[in-house]
């Protein structure tokens, strides 16, 4: 073995610490695809999700287990940001597994391939997470992707499902190209000789006058590739059709896990990598923010698609987090980002549950399916009021909390124009959520009430109880986070 080789294997032992949890993942997903059939026959396919659940148990243990540290040619960071976005990944991805039981039975899709390509694309995230280079970020972004990719798509009889598959596909590559030769113009600004994240902030900001608009057009195009993965407008294009196309639970999934990853490497690239050359991102992510507030609130007033609903929803939720993003402070803006998010996969998931209880009944695809919901289940019909007063934001409930600490950030960095405009949009998502509200309790039920699936009754009582619990606890979240997180 040459010297060279003997170096590089070393020190890849020496770092394989730093990325035990994502080694495990990909580990075990490759095992379930390869001989997957030789421990279950095909009539046992169900065992695979509890499986699962427990891979993702031992996963968030390891993940509390890594060290912080850097390693990989200061390619992936273990720090405490990395941790808390990796663990929301993990949540998010464990409330998917349990949504999908039922769906998939009822459909008799149940396969180990699905359950692998989640632990795939939640390697890729959890990769994202800590990326501290571009080229990491890149190729965490590629594995998390590619993966969702064929989850949309995984209903293959179903025209709107692989129709979803293509165009998030068809547009991914599209996003993924921009992001690339972004890459690489902020890599020749740089003058050729890195991509890490911490020496571009001081290379950049030393670039002679020259070089400015290599710097200018390299910077937007890492924004762009990066605002699509968000579904942020106007590169949200993609979003309502695989929403709505896609099962469920992977709708569940595109809404909150690859949105949490993208936005921990958000935090990382432009609150480290790009931090000295902010006057150049600043006012596009200002804007971008401000329209994703105001059209995907706007657009989901007309709705009458439930899924469609919370595709928009979570376009305008997106603009609310990217407060954080553009805090000058990346300290609280991680932490209020990162609460944000864990409040927000809690209420989603708690949403989604709800709209697959109803499509097991061959409902939940319209609004109009919750009419009546309030008699024929009362206490799902409550769970469901709070889960979506909640994403309103308001007060008491947990999810006020949240946009609290994000705007209160907001306005102390001086974006008032763009705090009010979140106020404003807020308002008009009570709108619309207090119209499925409506429906369930203000009009005549039709059919009968059908039992729920105990996956169903489990993530909606669970998701219902940690709002509440939240919302009692609410004025310490914060503080709680950075103790947890950060300190």
């Amino acid at each position: 073995m040459t010297g060279f080789a003997q170096g590089l294997l070393s020190a890849l032992l020496r770092d394989t610490h730093l990325i035990t949890p994502q080694l495990f993942l990909m580990v075990v997903a490759t095992l379930m695809l390869w001989p997957g059939d030789l421990f279950f026959n095909r009539n046992e396919k169900h065992k695979w999700a509890p499986i699962t659940l427990v891979i993702l148990a031992v996963t968030a243990i390891l993940v509390t287990k890594v060290p912080e540290g850097e390693g990989f040619s200061r390619m992936f960071r273990m720090d405490g940001l990395t941790r808390g976005f990796q663990l929301l990944c993990i949540v998010a991805s464990a409330g998917t597994v349990l949504l999908s039981v039922k769906l998939l039975d009822s459909l008799k899709q149940q396969t180990v391939e699905y359950y692998a390509l989640i632990l795939f694309s939640l390697a890729g995230m959890l990769f994202l997470c800590g990326a501290s280079d571009l080229i990491s970020v890149y190729f965490s972004i590629e594995l998390m992707a590619i993966c969702i990719y064929i989850l949309v798509a995984y209903l293959r009889d179903r025209a709107t499902s692989v129709e979803a598959g293509m165009k998030y596909f068809l547009l991914g590559a599209f996003s993924s190209g921009i992001l690339v030769y972004g890459i690489s113009l902020i890599y020749g600004a740089a003058g050729g000789t890195t991509t890490n994240l911490a020496d571009l902030n001081q290379a950049l900001a030393l670039t002679p006058a020259s070089s400015n608009l290599l710097v200018y057009a390299g910077v937007l195009m890492v924004l762009v590739g990066m605002a699509f993965k968000v579904a942020a407008v106007p590169f949200h294009m993609w979003s309502p059709d695989a929403y709505e196309g896609a099962p469920t639970p992977i709708t569940a999934f595109m809404a909150t896990a690859p949105k949490a990853a993208a936005l921990a490497a958000f935090l990382r690239v432009f609150g480290a990598g790009f931090h000295g050359v902010s006057s150049d991102w600043v006012l596009p992510l200002t804007y971008i923010a401000g329209a994703s507030m105001i059209l995907g609130n706007v657009a989901a007033v007309k709705q009458e698609s439930m899924k469609r609903l919370l595709a928009y929803s979570s376009i305008a939720h997106v603009g609310y987090m990217l407060l954080g993003v553009l805090s000058g402070d990346p300290r609280a803006g991680a932490q209020a980002v990162w609460l944000y998010m864990l409040i927000y996969i809690v209420m989603n998931t708690g949403a989604f549950a709800v709209v697959i209880y109803l499509q097991g009944k061959g409902e939940g695809e319209r609004i109009e399916d919750f009419k009546g919901l309030g008699r024929k289940h009362p206490v799902l019909a409550f769970a469901m009021m709070i889960f979506l007063l909640s994403l309103a934001g308001i007060p008491p409930l947990v999810g006020f909390f949240g946009k609290f600490y994000l705007f209160k950030l907001a306005i102390e960095q001086g974006f008032v124009t763009l705090t009010v405009i979140a106020l404003l949009t807020s308002a008009v998502s009570a709108y619309y959520y207090l119209g499925v509200v409506n429906q369930m309790y203000f009009r005549e039920p039709e059919g009968e009430a059908a039992p729920m699936g105990t996956a169903s009754v489990f993530v909606v009582g669970l998701t219902c109880l940690l709002v509440l619990v939240g919302t009692a606890f609410g004025p310490w979240l914060l503080e709680w986070a950075g103790r947890i997180f950060w300190v």
